[in-house]
């Protein structure tokens, strides 16, 4: 699970980067700058659902279940 949480924090800090490159280089009315904004700042179900999988799958290994 570690290197699963090391992938997506590597995974938003890029996404992060790309907004800020596209910001920078006047691009903020793009399609692919509103998808990245989209899924960086607009999807909290998502990123909480997610969030859930992970600590249930961390609290089945703790406890000899997978």
């Amino acid at each position: 699970m570690k290197k699963t949480n090391e992938r997506i924090f590597k995974q938003h800090s890029v996404l992060v980067d790309v907004i800020q490159y596209l910001d920078s280089t006047k691009q903020s009315n793009t399609k692919i700058r509103e998808a990245v904004d989209e899924i960086l700042n607009h999807s909290d179900e998502l990123h909480e659902a997610s969030n859930r999988e992970i600590e249930l799958v961390q609290i089945k290994k703790r406890a000899g279940l997978v």
